[in-house]
């Protein structure tokens, strides 16, 4: 267990466990062929210091393969959200990318030193970075082809070639210490380059390679944690879970890391909220005996010495207002009611909420009123001037309205003298019977 202070001076604890054997054998064997490595590497922990309560600008970037972001100076420079950069990390100068908004912090000596962001990633540094996927997939099967020779008990989660190409780093899980000189060895006569292998927990595995969560999202470890682990069964119950394995459990077999930052919510919220099986009066007087919380919702359920079961908001709870000291719920109740379906307090939750949205839209009118009112009487006139323009255009279209009906006319006498040819047909008809 290797302690290393953070980059924004709060202590971490990195699991990793390097072999001090293994490196020495390294440093050997590539001592003469890679000089200027050794330089880079030296130069690997200069930085920057200032003076203590200076404001800095700071955003973190997190490489592939590397289970925990770092932190950079931002400087004159502006770095959008997931944005590629170039920057040296605790592996050498790498690809990465941008994990967070600029945000501002006030600095004191434990900090240590900041490094800035070297420059962003040219499409030449996207090139190189994917020469160096294939050259990683080669290195995997060769590792893992020499883990079986050697028959050793580890598990090779993933290889990571540093930007220059010089440098391998494997990442590996095991279950205890593992002494793999003879395969760093081979290692570095077979690719003829430096060559690190590093142990990492379970968490950090997952946190390195990536995986999609229970709730269908990317996992937080792997997306915007900075600090994950550390999560105690403690967290599960305040979130009222069954603990039950495959329920609290991520995927990589430990308690999910989103409990952890989640607590906080969730032990506030309690707070406002009675203790399961205690006695309160609410405010509207009724007596009772707690037996079922909502954190979220801030909302409980509780069975009166009436034998009413309700559910009530968190307004009508007032922690200071107990019942009296000689006051006991009875044993037995005449009669049990279920009125769950009506929340009691529910409607002041609501106007609540609403005064507070009033509130809110009228601060946000007050600060836009300005803006918004020559705008309105711009805009009047222009509905004036476009009020008229069609009057013109109604003359020869009233013209065309006139002229329709003609055909209406003609259509009209045919009508008529056709009627009046059946007619002077039967008038024919008639006149020729007397002649006869």
């Amino acid at each position: 267990m290797q302690h290393i202070p953070s980059q924004d001076g709060q202590p971490e604890v990195d699991d990793e466990k390097i072999n001090d054997e293994g490196d020495e054998v390294i440093e050997q064997d590539l001592s003469d062929q890679d000089q200027g490595e050794e330089d880079n590497d030296a130069g690997e922990d200069q930085g920057e210091s200032f003076a203590s309560g200076e404001k800095l600008q700071l955003v973190r970037v997190r490489f592939p393969g590397n289970s925990r972001p770092h932190t950079f100076l931002v400087g004159k420079r502006n770095y959008s959200y997931g944005q590629q950069v170039v920057a040296m990390s605790d592996r050498g100068l790498s690809v990465g990318y941008v994990n967070s908004f600029p945000y501002e912090i006030s600095y004191h000596e434990n900090m240590g030193k900041f490094r800035p962001i070297n420059r962003a990633a040219t499409s030449e540094d996207l090139m190189l970075q994917r020469e160096h996927i294939h050259k990683e997939r080669e290195a995997d099967i060769i590792a893992k082809r020499l883990i079986e020779k050697h028959n050793l008990d580890m598990t090779l989660t993933h290889v990571e070639y540093t930007q220059n190409g010089k440098k391998a780093v494997f990442y590996f899980n095991a279950p205890n210490r593992v002494d793999f000189r003879s395969l760093v060895k081979e290692l570095v006569g077979q690719l003829r380059i430096r060559v690190e292998l590093r142990q990492i927990s379970v968490r950090d595995r997952a946190a390195a390679i990536g995986a999609i969560g229970v709730c269908g999202l990317q996992t937080c470890c792997s997306s915007f944690l900075k600090n994950y682990g550390s999560v105690s069964i403690k967290m599960a119950k305040n979130q009222n879970l069954a603990l039950v394995p495959t329920k609290i459990n991520g995927v990589c077999g430990q308690i999910k890391c989103c409990m952890k930052f989640e607590d906080a919510v969730y032990v506030e919220k309690k707070k406002m909220l009675p203790k399961e099986g205690s006695i309160i009066i609410t405010a509207g007087g009724d007596i009772g005996r707690v037996y079922r919380t909502h954190i979220l919702i801030e909302q409980f359920e509780m069975v009166t010495d009436q034998g009413r079961k309700r559910r009530y908001s968190v307004n009508q709870y007032d922690p200071k207002v107990t019942p009296p000291k000689d006051y006991q719920f009875p044993r037995e109740l005449p009669f049990f009611q279920d009125e769950t379906q009506v929340v009691v307090g529910l409607e002041l939750d609501s106007e609540k909420a609403a005064k507070d949205f009033d509130r809110e839209v009228s601060l946000f009118a007050e600060d836009d009123g300005p803006t918004s009112e020559p705008v309105q009487e711009e805009a009047q006139p222009q509905k004036q001037e476009a009020a008229p323009k069609p009057q013109p255009q109604a003359a020869p279209r009233g013209d065309s309205d006139e002229e329709r009906p003609k055909p209406k006319r003609r259509r009209g006498g045919r009508g008529r003298r056709g009627g009046r040819g059946k007619n002077d047909g039967g008038s024919g008809g008639s006149n020729q019977g007397p002649a006869n």
